[in-house]
């Protein structure tokens, strides 16, 4: 195990494939097998990675800055990202890291002296229906208490390697509370895929030259895609990512392209707090998803696909590998699963930590080896995505909604739901609650009957779609989950009667903070205004101009930022003021302006440093 005490020159070339060490595009994924191998990326790795690229060295810094999970410095051998999403705050995890700390003898953010471990705080880790949650050595940790903390702080302190940690501390589950028509029975694999070659007439599994020229295999090919194509169309299948838009018109956008090469990405990156439906669906049902990019590359004629998935979710790897593997062998026997009969396959990509590669053009720079930067909204990626060629990218319920609707027709699927919004819907429900979890309904559903399936209905206020979506309080909760009303992710994160909604503002203040990539103006310092206009109210100075100078940078930052990060940030702010007036009232001290900065305030620290607290070491208001 890698040691912080000590830092060799690591031979991190020989961690990757010979024909990867030159393809500037695999660089992060480059960099995360080398966080992951040494627990941080050496400067020395830095240079020889650059150079063998023949990039320049501030390219491979540039990424070592943007994703939080890798470090230039090193770190411990045992390093803890313990998840501060507010439901885990809910929870105590703020009294379970100060515990952790105190057992470690690790201050909060640092590594301890002898190099043995960090504690780090991270956005969310996915696991907000079985929190407080951390990830040790990005394998996530659940259900953490103070005694599992104690245990964690001894299994540290004595050296011992997480393979011989309790199995139960590592159990994730998938929650799975109200299936419905979509996900009650998982398809058999190879279904989806069958009935779309059927429709072409040329399902044949033992195809050969001889029994069927290339030329006749590629007509029925395009005819089976093409047929795909309509039932996705009567199907009216939409995103399933909170944008909506309608998936027979992407993917035949880009069937359509005549220039490059096509490809599919699933976006697996939810780092949208309280969300973690893919984490089921990959843990669960892959083999639907991995079908349901096969469809498409099928359909659009690809012959790559790429699911791209958060740091956090490391721990899937080995069984997302296992599965795809198992459709490739299945495909080599004629099956027509993965690979030979439909010449697509599909690979592996991690995140390292950006909120913002949730964007579909943050990402796809993101899998490009790039700072997850998003670009302008033109050219869409049906025209140029990835590696500037024709790109489907949609998400993983999506996808595993394709393959039903391929199996069972897109009319089965259309007579579900309601009529902007067909078929089903997964919501991620968590925190308030006596059943959090996963909960498929047909859209249209109220949010009262979820918090009466859930176990909530004495709930105060609930956010809908993360914390750039919709927040609601008691008088909405017959409001319906489509996209004719609340649209979003299927998130709902409950907040019951004895919660403090500001403490929920503030949480998502500093999350938008935190995550905005920085680009523009509007954004970066739009999000740090309203963080600080939260900390004013929090410290009891703020008044009614405060608010409207909050409403101001809100609007700003709604028209003039330059992608949906900086233009959803201040919605919790914004709905707040509206829906729970009186958490911003009971902060009000006076009606007239009060400075933010407060002197004397600025001067505990260095009173504490000196000891002093006597009238010389204060500063008397100046009278006017």
């Amino acid at each position: 195990m890698y040691s912080a005490t000590a830092t060799p020159v690591p031979d991190f070339l020989d961690l990757i494939p010979p024909e990867r060490r030159s393809d500037p595009h695999a660089l992060l994924q480059i960099l995360i097998q080398i966080q992951h191998a040494y627990h941080h990326v050496p400067q020395e790795a830095a240079k020889r990675l650059a150079a063998e690229m023949g990039i320049p060295l501030v390219r491979v810094q540039g990424l070592l800055s943007f994703y939080s999970f890798l470090s230039p410095q090193p770190q411990g051998e045992y390093v803890i990202h313990f998840s501060d999403n507010i439901t885990d705050q809910m929870f105590g995890n703020r009294e379970l890291v100060a515990l952790m700390c105190q057992r470690l003898d690790v201050n909060l953010g640092e590594t301890r002296k002898d190099g043995r471990v960090s504690v780090h705080f991270t956005s969310c880790t996915g696991m907000c229906d079985q929190g407080p949650a951390a990830l040790v050595n990005y394998l996530p940790v659940t259900n953490l208490d103070r005694e599992r903390i104690e245990r964690i702080a001894d299994l540290v302190n004595a050296q011992i390697p997480l393979k011989d940690w309790p199995a139960e501390f590592f159990v994730v589950k998938s929650q799975i509370r109200r299936s419905d028509v979509v996900f009650r029975k998982p398809i058999e694999p190879g279904a989806g895929i069958r009935a779309s070659l059927e429709r072409g007439g040329a399902f044949l599994p033992e195809w050969a030259e001889d029994l069927a020229p290339s030329d006749a295999r590629r007509h029925h090919l395009e005819r089976g895609g093409a047929e795909t194509l309509k039932e996705i169309y009567h199907s009216d299948l939409r995103g399933r990512g909170g944008a909506g838009f309608k998936t027979g018109i992407k993917w035949e956008s880009v069937r359509d392209a005549k220039a490059g090469d096509h490809y599919v990405l699933c976006n697996a990156d939810e780092g949208e707090p309280g969300t973690f439906k893919d984490r089921v669906l990959l843990t669960d049902y892959a083999d639907m998803v991995f079908e349901g990019m096969t469809i498409c590359g099928h359909v659009v004629g690809s012959k790559i696909g790429i699911l791209y998935l958060r740091q956090e979710y490391w721990y899937m790897k080995e069984h997302l590998e296992n599965v795809l593997n198992s459709r490739r062998e299945a495909a080599l026997l004629g099956k027509g699963i993965l690979g030979t009969d439909l010449d697509f396959d599909i690979e592996l990509q991690f995140g390292a930590g950006a909120y913002i590669c949730g964007m579909e053009t943050a990402m796809i720079k993101s899998i490009e080896g790039r700072r997850g930067i998003p670009r302008r909204r033109w050219p869409l990626p049906v025209h140029q995505g990835y590696l500037r060629c024709p790109t489907v990218v949609n998400n993983v319920e999506t996808f595993a909604a394709a393959t039903v609707i391929s199996a069972k027709g897109g009319a089965w699927f259309a007579h579900n739901g309601t009529g902007q919004s067909t078929g089903t819907k997964l919501f991620c429900v968590s925190g308030d609650c006596e059943r959090p979890g996963i909960y498929e309904y047909p859209w249209g559903v109220s949010v009262h009957e979820v918090l009466r399936d859930c176990g909530a209905l004495d709930a105060q206020g609930v956010q809908v779609g993360g914390p750039s979506g919709t927040m609601i309080n008691t008088q909405e909760f017959d409001r319906s989950a489509c996209f004719e009303d609340l649209v979003g992710t299927g998130t709902l994160m409950i907040f019951g009667p004895q919660r403090d909604m500001f403490e929920v503002v503030k949480n998502f203040a500093l999350f938008f903070q935190h995550e905005s990539c920085g680009l523009c103006t509007p954004c970066r310092l739009g999000t740090t205004l309203l963080a600080n206009y939260v900390r004013k109210f929090e410290q009891g100075c703020g008044s009614p101009v405060d608010l409207e100078e909050l409403r101001n940078i809100s609007g700003l930052m709604k028209t003039m930022a330059h992608c949906g990060l900086g233009q959803t940030a201040n919605h919790h702010i914004t709905e707040s003021i509206e829906k729970f007036p009186a958490i911003w009232a009971n902060r009000m001290k006076t009606t007239e302006f009060v400075p933010a900065f407060d002197l004397d305030r600025a001067l505990e620290e260095a009173r504490g440093l000196t000891g002093r607290n006597d009238s010389e070491a204060h500063l008397a208001p100046v009278e006017a």
